[in-house]
């Protein structure tokens, strides 16, 4: 009975020791999904990986250029946009193409720049030359529009980065912070944050890497920042959260895996 104990315990500490072992991230970027897979993204190629450290599946595409961005809040419904050349594909869970290559060119969003999903199988699409969101379903149903932003609030705009998230979108600009609308596109607020070039929204709180390369949050009840262990984790160039696990991405180009309690 002790052996027994004994070899369950061993296996147990290998088990957790090999979940916080950095991992070579050999991707652009990285996403994550709401069931714990994460997502790899190359210049052309989308890598999943399960929870539990096994590579699931690969998307490739070698003729559409470039991947801009990987949307991945309905892991049945992944949006991957090619900015390049104004292209977007869909797939499904197994990273399998759904209904073919959409080409923004056909439906007069040729300008696009930032692309993101949104709820009732909808997207968002960002047009930098009329400063404007567009929300659209079914490929060419315009449900949504925003006013022209840079004209409403009176300051020049470059955004790089787009999500949507429980009611609400953001948009993204390094030098003006955190641009808040509903989801008819209505603008809301500011968030004062500075300097990112991506972040994660949840329930209560902004996940992001500040600008000197640590971990931090947000509250959006406090509006306090918090700086996530600092002495353990710097020089940070990504990071991202799905139930209790957190998933980081250092300049060494390490994939780090954790577990914690926000």
């Amino acid at each position: 009975m002790k052996k027994i104990i004994f070899i369950l315990t061993c296996f147990l500490w290998l088990n957790a020791n090999a979940q916080n072992k950095p991992l070579i991230f050999k991707g652009r970027f990285f996403t994550t999904d709401q069931t714990g897979s994460y997502y790899e993204i190359t210049s052309n190629q989308i890598f999943k990986t399960g929870k539990n450290g096994q590579r699931q599946f690969t998307y490739s595409n070698n003729i559409l250029g470039e991947i801009s961005s990987v949307d991945v809040s309905n892991p049945m419904k992944i949006i991957v946009f090619f900015k390049e050349f104004s292209k977007v594909v869909v797939l499904d869970n197994t990273l399998t193409e759904q209904g073919g290559v959409l080409d923004l060119n056909e439906v007069s969003l040729e300008e696009t720049s930032l692309v993101c999903s949104s709820y009732n199988n909808g997207v968002w699409y960002y047009n930098p030359i009329k400063y404007q969101l567009t929300r659209i379903e079914n490929t060419t149903n315009i449900t949504n529009t925003s006013a022209n932003i840079s004209t409403l609030l009176n300051i020049n705009i470059q955004p790089n980065f787009l999500v949507e998230f429980n009611n609400r979108v953001y948009l993204n600009d390094s030098t003006n912070g955190i641009l808040v609308f509903d989801i008819y596109g209505t603008y809301i607020k500011t968030i004062p944050i500075f300097g990112l070039t991506s972040f994660q929204v949840k329930e209560k709180y902004l996940l992001y890497v500040n600008q000197q390369g640590n971990i931090e949050t947000y509250d959006f009840f406090t509006l306090e920042k918090t700086v996530f262990k600092p002495l353990q984790y710097s020089n940070i160039k990504m990071v991202r959260i799905e139930n209790k696990t957190i998933y980081i991405i250092n300049s060494k180009n390490e994939l780090i895996q954790d577990t914690i309690e926000l």
